[in-house]
């Protein structure tokens, strides 16, 4: 086992030599300039087709989500259900947000498309439903101590 392991690592060692014999590149010479507009994260590795990993696109996808989606009318919807229809209301409310799939309105050139998407929905979901579920709760919670109240009068 020993053998084998040492075999590929001289392998390994001497690849680069035999290449540079095979192609006559002197050692001498200037390496090309390598063009560094896109990076991996943080590595000095440029991207070979400017295109970001997959983790990368969905992480870009959540992020654009973060900044750009407005549940601002999920948030009213859960206001009116639980207002006008108490726990029902906010329950049936939260389904329909949680059933929605928002998609982003522009997608990078520089990403995998399909997983951005995914970041993107996946977040502004999340959105939807703490907008709905949290005023939702709210108010019913309110006409649960309302009625409560009127009942023990």
């Amino acid at each position: 086992m020993k053998q084998i392991v040492s075999l590929i690592l001289i392998g390994m060692l001497l690849s680069p030599v035999a290449l540079i014999a095979q192609t006559g590149v002197a050692q001498t010479e200037a390496t090309p300039a390598v063009d560094t507009s896109y990076f991996a994260g943080t590595a000095l590795v440029p991207y070979a087709d400017a295109v970001r990993s997959n983790s990368q696109s969905y992480n870009q996808g959540v992020m654009a989500a973060e900044d750009q989606h407005s549940a601002f009318g999920w948030g009213v919807g859960g206001f009116f259900a639980g207002g006008l229809f108490s726990w029902l209301g906010t329950g049936v409310a939260v389904l329909i947000a949680n059933g929605s799939r928002p998609t982003p309105r522009y997608i990078p050139e520089d990403v995998e498309a399909m997983n951005y998407r995914n970041g993107y929905g996946d977040e502004a979901r999340r959105k939807n439903l703490r907008s709905t579920a949290i005023p939702g709760v709210i108010m019913s919670t309110i006409w649960t101590v309302l009625v409560i109240n009127a009942a023990a009068q």
